[in-house]
């Protein structure tokens, strides 16, 4: 006997009870129950069942059992959708002996159960178990917890406006198809049925209805009093009352609520018109009292009468003003307001007639702020009992808020940063610097009534600074003007900026410049003397410091130097001949300095001094050629004595030509020989030198090199050994590198070039190189025959290498490869498929060479046949490998062996197991085996489609097999536009033939029907070239199809279109003239014609859209 026990759990919305962070909640009823089916001991013991809920991590266990259990009770609210149910149950049979020990059982461990729909009853079984059966029944619905509120800037709203939209916020998280918001203009309360007080306040009905459907569907909406109500007027006749509001969702199944949030009520009033803030002026200049000035707009006039307010404001209906609040934003309203001058007297009845106030004063503070201007003011109105009341402007759209910047300067202020006065008397290294703060910038500054001077950016300060050097002494008056020509006030006056840059009163001078110097009177004497008298600079006691240097000692004058006349005498006596510099020094270091020569007739001489000698031999290998180097010897003559001017006269010894620069002190170009110099004063008194130029040695280069190796690829090494010339030597070799010998090199050409401190310049050449490389000169690769054969070859041609070269072969999985090679492993054989690698060895100690090459197989042959094959009753089944193996041969046989066919082709009919076998031209074989089994029913596969018909027209396609499952067959160049009831809606790009297939399935047989279209171009034109080709046509049916010449035309558009019905026979006439519709989205059309018989194309035009589908008429 069947024991079946249980385990009932239910789950039910607690309204009162879920946390604010829950977003569903979870209710359903369990089952659970075990059996036995065997007949003599069916007895269950030992029953459990434990079912957790496992929600982000956290587990709860909210059934624990040990015993059956039926129809539990339970809620649970979760915060997400991302939960699941995890079930562990078990139970055992009694083992015969009165015992549950030992007997058959059977667990459910750890059984994860996931949650599919929301708000939506389904029952998930499970059973499990052989000798007991363990069964749970779950039957589960989640709802939605919703919440409402509208919130302006996180502040809670209250009103609904008109002409104005406020936000409506659900809770975020849930399904867009689960918002849908309702309204209500009337609550009643409820009556109780209990006499006892209700902790929670009274119940309410309310006449709830749905929001327009541009408002469903979403998380937050925006809506005014108009868009609910879906009219201005009846809005306006709500002003002062509530309307309610909540999100809900529905029971998919009943249609009926099965979540809502709490009421949200909101009061009906007017927006005040938004406000704008225009032609701000701020101040330019700071100053004790700064105002700016504004245009106040309004988005609008006041609503109201002018005459009714003028004529009796206790009566007036509509908007009032009672005044702008000027804040600083921010700050409170009531505490922070500031001063606004320029407003009428009375607001009201001002904006009744304008939307607009200019030339507002605001007095502002003396920093940049920003402010805010706020409209406050009430609406009356008459309520539902013809009382005049009054109700507050709504006012906290972000437009009800004229926020704008008054930007005051800083005030203009400047001072001396830095001064520096001239120490020397006439000296102009007087430095001022002036730092400006404040204002606009750029700044200007006039100095002493100058043209003003823009201040900018100088090499030291910036655009801040001014600065001034190089000044001479005296008083230097600056005048700063900003952008705005504001000046620096100090107690409300202009202010400058006045310096003075100071000068000792005289310079340092010494009176007798005439004749404080006395030069020697006869040769070899030392009676020279210089005695300056000296005023002016800066002293300390009239005293100065007063030094004579000559070329080997400094002279210091030590005597009182003060002369009861006034001024300062310095005496330097017994002067030998010589040039002497006189430096006097005041206090403040500032200098007088004079050269002073003294002079003797001296003893006239002449000497000659190779100021250049020749650079470079004639005879060196010199790269550029350079002819100046063998000819640049340059002779200088050396005069003393005499008396000045000189005559000069040069002569090459052995030649007659006169020499270039004949005349001057200093010849040129002068190769090498003998020079005689002959010099006459100006009392014709000569002397005479003479000098020999000579060339040096040719300068020579040798170089020398190293042999390269591999295993040091840098390894290279060359010496230049250079000779002959003007030592010292430089080196610069084609790499950089400048010394003599130079290493590290690698394989290449390399040269060098060596100059002599002269500038001759000789150049060679080095070569080096590594020994030559092993070479793989041609592959053949011989791919293998057969897919897995193993008849691969590679064979290679080698050159290069030093000595012998060895070839190992290595497999894909580094395995070396000891068969099959030949010729010293140039030739390897007997290769599977795959990678390899040839490791090339030569006799050097070079690296290795490496290699690697593939072996290639043909694709393995796929036989493309299902296993599994089901025909219906009547039916057969071809298959036909031509195509797939056009040079194989075939071998068709049965399951008894028994060869049936060796053609491609083979066509099975009678149920039972069969096999295919292949050999291709190259001997590879393959086969296949599948199983052939027969239904007992019949596949009817048909359709009706027009053989004829235009491209870039929707053609439709209708299916004449029923109660089977089909699928369209379609050219990949087809364009599908749409498929629904077994029909289907095409457009075809191109005129052409078109092969249209219909695929049937039933109980596991398919069947293929084709037929073949033609489409062409329009030949009626019906349709226009170049047209816009927008899918209008919805749907387009001809009922009954066939017919007998009688049927009707159903049309669905998109969007309103003028429409036209042709009927076209197969020769591509007008069977009866075209049919025209007025624009319209819905058309049904009745035709009659007796005369219709055959095939026909019934081709539908909508705007640019065309649609065509064959009827067929029988009589």
């Amino acid at each position: 006997m069947k024991n079946l026990y249980y385990i009932f759990l239910a789950f039910y919305l607690l309204q009162l009870s879920y946390s604010q962070d829950n977003m569903y909640t979870i209710q359903g009823k369990v089952s659970f129950g075990a059996y036995s089916e065997n007949t003599w001991n069916g007895h269950i013991c030992d029953h459990f069942c434990s079912l957790k809920i496992i929600e982000g991590g956290r587990s709860k266990e909210i059934i624990r059992e040990e015993d059956e259990f039926t129809d539990r009770h339970i809620i649970e609210n979760v915060k997400s959708r991302d939960f699941y149910l995890l079930l562990n149950a078990s139970a055992e049979r009694e083992n015969g002996f009165g015992g549950c020990r030992w007997g058959a059982s059977t667990d459910i461990e750890n059984r994860r159960i996931d949650i599919e729909e929301i708000a939506r009853y389904k029952t998930v079984p499970i059973l499990e178990g052989d000798a007991v059966k363990v069964k749970v029944d779950i039957t589960w619905r989640a709802d939605p917890i919703h919440t409402i509120t509208s919130k302006i800037n996180n502040k809670s709203n209250s009103f609904l406006p008109i002409d104005v939209k406020v936000p409506i916020i659900a809770r975020e998280g849930f399904d867009n198809n689960l918002y849908h918001y309702q309204y209500a203009t009337e609550k009643k309360k409820k009556e109780r049925k209990w006499w006892w007080p209700w902790p929670w306040g009274d119940d309410y009905d309310y006449n709830w209805k749905p929001l327009p459907t541009k408002f469903q569907q979403k998380q937050r909406i925006e809506v005014s009093a108009e868009d609910v109500l879906e009219s201005k007027t009846k809005a306006e006749e709500m002003i002062g009352k509530h309307i309610y509001f909540r999100v809900v969702s529905y029971d998919k199944d009943k249609g009926s609520v099965c979540s809502s949030s709490e009421v949200l009520p909101l009061t009906v009033t007017q927006a005040a018109p938004f406000i704008t803030i225009k032609n701000i002026q701020s101040p330019l200049c700071n100053s004790n009292e700064t105002t700016a000035t504004v245009t106040i707009q309004l988005s609008r006039k006041l609503l109201g009468s002018l005459e009714q307010y003028k004529k009796n404001r206790g009566a007036y209906l509509g908007e009032v003003f009672n005044g702008f609040s000027f804040i600083k934003a921010g700050e409170n309203e009531k505490e922070k307001a500031i001063g606004i001058n320029g407003l009428p007297k009375d607001l009201t009845e001002y904006f009744l007639q304008h939307d607009h106030i200019d030339n507002v004063v605001l007095r502002t503070a003396s920093v940049t702020t920003n402010y805010e201007i706020d409209i406050m003011g009430k609406f009356y109105y008459l309520d539902s009992n013809g009382q005049r009341k009054d109700i507050q402007l709504y006012t906290d759209d972000a437009q009800h808020k004229g926020r704008f910047t008054v930007a005051v300067p800083e005030p203009l202020n400047s001072f001396l940063y830095y001064k520096n006065d001239n120490q020397c008397f006439g000296e102009s290294k007087g430095v001022i610097i002036l730092e400006i703060s404040g204002g606009t910038p750029p700044y200007k500054y006039i100095k002493n009534g100058e043209e003003p001077v823009l201040v900018d950016d100088n090499f030291v300060y910036d655009d801040n600074f001014v600065y001034l050097s190089n000044l001479p002494s005296g008083t230097y008056t600056f005048t700063i003007t900003d952008e705005n020509n504001c000046q620096i006030l100090k107690n409300g006056v202009v202010s400058p900026v006045v310096v003075t840059i100071t000068q000792p009163q005289i310079p340092i001078t010494i009176t007798n410049e005439i004749d404080y110097v006395s030069q020697i009177r006869g040769y070899g004497r030392k009676d020279g003397a210089i005695r300056p008298i000296i005023k002016g600079g800066t002293t300390v006691n009239g005293d100065y410091l007063v030094q004579l240097q000559t070329q080997t000692q400094t002279l210091t004058f030590s005597g009182t130097g003060r002369r009861p006349s006034g001024g300062y005498q310095a005496s330097f006596d017994n002067l030998d001949k010589g040039t002497y510099t006189l430096t006097i020094q005041d206090h403040k270091g500032c200098i007088l300095t004079r050269v002073i020569s003294i002079v003797e007739p001296p003893l006239l001489t002449a000497s000659i001094t190779a100021t250049t000698t020749i650079g470079c031999n004639q005879n060196n290998n010199d790269p550029n050629n350079h002819y100046e180097l063998y000819n640049n010897g340059v002779l200088s003559a050396t005069v003393e004595g005499g008396v000045p001017p000189y005559k000069y006269h040069w002569k090459k010894l052995g030649r007659r030509v006169p020499l270039q620069g004949n005349g001057e002190a200093i010849i040129r170009g002068l190769g090498k020989g003998t020079y005689r110099l002959v010099v006459t004063d100006d009392n014709k008194n000569q002397a005479t030198a003479t000098y020999t130029l000579t060339e040096p040695p040719r300068l020579m280069l040798d170089v020398t090199k190293s042999e390269m190796t591999c295993s040091a690829p840098n390894g290279g090494q060359a010496t230049a050994i250079a000779s002959g010339g003007t030592p010292p030597y430089t080196y610069l070799w084609n790499t950089g590198y400048t010394g003599a010998h130079i290493v590290g090199l690698s394989a290449g050409k390399y040269f060098v070039t060596v100059s002599d401190s002269r500038g001759c310049s000789v150049q060679e050449k080095v070569v080096l190189s590594y020994p030559e490389e092993v070479e793989v000169v041609s592959t053949i690769i011989t791919p293998v025959t057969c897919y897995e054969g193993n008849d691969g070859k590679i064979a290679l041609t080698l050159s290069g290498g030093k000595g012998a070269v060895n070839v190992l072969w290595y497999d894909a999985e580094g395995t070396l490869i000891t068969q099959g090679t030949t010729n010293g492993g140039k030739t390897i054989s007997g290769l599977k498929a795959g990678k390899y690698k040839a490791v090339f060895r030569d006799q050097s100690d070079c690296p290795v060479l490496e290699q690697f090459y593939e072996v290639l197989q043909p694709e393995k042959t796929v036989i493309n046949i299902p296993s599994q094959i089901t025909i219906c009753q009547g039916d057969s089944r071809s298959f036909d490998l031509s195509t797939a193996f056009p040079s194989a041969t075939f071998r068709w046989t049965d399951s008894t062996g028994s060869l049936l066919s060796t053609e491609p082709t083979f066509t099975v009919s009678t149920k039972g197991n069969y096999k295919v076998e292949i050999t291709d031209q190259k001997g590879c074989k393959e086969a296949t085996t599948f199983e052939v089994s027969q239904s007992d029913k019949i596949l009817e596969v048909d359709f009706l489609a027009a053989t004829n018909s235009y491209y870039n027209y929707t053609v439709k396609l209708v299916s004449l097999s029923h109660s089977i499952t089909t699928q369209w067959v379609l050219p990949r160049e087809v364009t599908l536009i749409k498929e629904e009831n077994g029909a289907a809606e095409v457009r075809f790009p191109n005129e052409g033939t078109y092969t249209i297939g219909l695929k049937g399935f039933l109980d596991g047989c398919e069947k293929t029907v084709y037929k073949t279209l033609w489409v062409e171009k329009d030949r009626l034109g019906i349709g226009k070239e170049n047209t816009s080709k927008e899918v209008l046509i919805d749907d387009f049916g001809i009922f009954s199809n066939p017919n007998n010449g009688t049927f009707r035309i159903k049309v669905n558009l998109k969007r309103a279109s003028v429409i036209k019905v042709y009927c076209i026979d197969i020769l591509g006439r007008e069977a009866f003239p075209a049919i025209e519709q007025p624009e319209g989205t819905t058309f049904n059309i009745p035709v009659s014609n007796s005369r219709l018989s055959g095939q026909y194309l019934i081709i539908l035009e909508a705007g640019g859209d065309i649609m065509v589908q064959k009827m067929i008429v029988n009589h």
